[in-house]
């Protein structure tokens, strides 16, 4: 049976849950993923919530499963030139990185462009271009919070169940800090 994305290829360079999230649904859909993982560790979801020894998590398999993996270091160029010759073979690139990654990395639109001028570029952010927190790396705490989801969690008596501090502490990183008796850094 054919699959609406057979012969697809995509690099899937994303990691936790969003990223894989979609690349999970691309290859239910017949494409070719190959997952791109840093040596060493690989996606950090390999080992949370890990229940048993020596194997990879489920949450790391439910979202990853059906697609091949590589482990390739970019910093080296032996890495550089995999994910080079990876570009010209493929039709899509689907990353997660934290904004600015893929340039320090070497590897911009414009020189992806130039790699492989039909390629199509897919980020998955928190914030768009231009929003005042573009630059922040956005998890689901600080996603629920921005987007009013977090309004629905906890119990009817209380607070929202996401975690409130530690989003505090991402969204306001750019606001002056005190430093609190408990060793805290907090916003002022």
């Amino acid at each position: 049976m054919t699959k609406p994305l057979d012969g697809i290829k995509i690099i899937d360079f994303t990691h936790v849950q969003a990223g894989p999230a979609c690349t999970q649904l691309l290859a239910w859909f017949g494409a070719d993923v190959i997952k791109v993982e840093r040596p060493g560790s690989g996606d950090v979801t390999r080992s949370q919530l890990r229940d048993i020894p020596g194997v990879d998590a489920l949450y790391f398999t439910m979202l990853n499963s059906n697609k091949r993996s590589l482990t390739l270091d970019t910093k080296k160029q032996e890495g550089k030139e995999v994910l080079e010759k990876l570009i010209r073979e493929s039709d899509v690139l689907v990353e997660n990185f934290g904004p600015g990654a893929l340039d320090r990395m070497g590897f911009s639109w414009e020189y992806i462009n130039e790699l492989n001028p039909k390629m199509i570029v897919a980020s998955v952010k928190g914030f768009s271009d231009g929003h005042h927190y573009d630059d922040l790396k956005v998890y689901e705490n600080v996603a629920q919070c921005a987007g009013g989801a977090a309004s629905t969690t906890g119990f009817w008596d209380g607070p929202p169940t996401v975690c409130v501090r530690c989003t505090r502490r991402q969204q306001h990183r750019h606001a002056p800090r005190d430093r609190h008796s408990d060793g805290a850094d907090r916003p002022r």
